[in-house]
């Protein structure tokens, strides 16, 4: 699945799913969870990041560059 079909497809991402649309590594992603600038949350015995709570980590990011 591509990034642009990432962007729109879903409520909620994977790990890894999560880092490709940041452009980062798998690692980065589970240290922003790790360190409380992300929220993840399990179903099940899996771990997704949801789509509103990736946007609003985008923002905080980009308020926080113009500031």
């Amino acid at each position: 699945m591509s990034v642009a079909e990432l962007k729109h497809d879903r409520a909620a991402h994977t790990y890894d799913e999560v880092a490709k649309l940041l452009s980062v590594s798998e690692r980065t992603v589970w240290q922003l969870v790790k360190n409380g600038q992300l929220k993840a949350f399990r179903i099940g015995r899996s771990v997704r990041i949801s789509r509103h709570e990736l946007d609003a980590f985008i923002q905080r990011r980009e308020a926080r560059r113009i500031a």
